[in-house]
């Protein structure tokens, strides 16, 4: 069974302040992906990468209105519990790819 970065993104608990939030946490999650699947190996090239396939974001996320710049990227992770992150991941992981 497949399953989506938002079927993801909703087994993880968002831990920034309501009000402080401007991009939605898939939004980061699944933009940060794509960019690391892509090559990116920083947050500026997360946000480089980003910026460069807005009209594919745009297309797919209907309400985003810019992207998330480096520093978002790097506040928003430093704010997750790796092995947290990357217990979830690997099962998104292990239910979407067919192997």
């Amino acid at each position: 069974m497949k399953i989506g970065i938002i079927d993801l993104c909703k087994q993880i608990e968002d831990p920034r302040m309501n009000r402080k939030k401007v991009h939605k946490m898939e939004t980061i999650i699944y933009i940060s992906i794509a960019a690391v699947i892509c090559g990116a190996q920083s947050w500026n090239e997360i946000e480089e990468f980003g910026n460069a396939k807005i009209a594919f974001f745009k297309s797919r996320i209907p309400s985003l209105e810019f992207i998330p710049s480096h520093d978002t990227f790097n506040r928003f992770f430093s704010m997750i519990k790796p092995d947290y992150f990357e217990l979830i991941f690997r099962n998104w992981e292990n239910k979407s790819v067919r192997r």
